[in-house]
């Protein structure tokens, strides 16, 4: 296994270099490899991973301190401005509110609003209109059912619903 692992170094390097710039490269990294198993790295004492232990622990405490600290003053900064924007929003006891009519009094005292105000007698009338072609379409009483009238009905529906959320 360790000569595949060598020869598919030496395919790697070629791709990027000469094959004499490649072997001269393998041989190189071969010798590191022996100068590292022949001096290995010294083992850290144990009061030193002890003090780098603490240390982490320490680091880690003080930043989530610090982002504790730093989502409760947003918090508390968030609740100042919602509570400042009540009072500036809120009822206010000098100023005396004078309720307005959006709707007119013609149409409001009407027995029938659809009919009393145009927009709403368009809209019911399309109502009406999509809710019979779409019943003769289910009960298959229209004589030509198909699928561009079944188109043509839900790009109306579409089209009425648009309209009515406009305003």
């Amino acid at each position: 296994m360790k000569d595949q692992a060598q020869e598919n170094l030496i395919e790697l390097l070629q791709q990027f270099m000469d094959e004499p710039s490649a072997r001269t490269a393998h041989q190189d990294i071969q010798a590191g490899e022996r100068w590292l198993t022949t001096y290995p790295a010294p083992a850290p004492r144990n009061r030193v991973l002890a003090a780098i232990h603490t240390q982490t622990i320490r680091s880690a405490w003080r930043r989530q301190r610090v982002i504790r600290l730093i989502h409760t003053s947003l918090a508390a900064a968030a609740a100042v401005v919602i509570l400042a924007l009540v009072g500036q929003l809120g009822p206010r006891a000098t100023s005396r509110s004078h309720p307005v009519a959006f709707i007119p009094a013609a149409i409001w005292d009407s027995d029938d609003i659809t009919t009393a105000d145009l927009d709403l007698a368009y809209f019911s009338s399309e109502i009406r209109q999509v809710e019979a072609q779409m019943l003769a379409l289910e009960t298959g009483e229209s004589e030509t059912v198909d699928n561009d009238v079944s188109d043509e009905i839900e790009m109306e529906l579409l089209a009425l619903q648009a309209e009515f959320w406009k305003g």
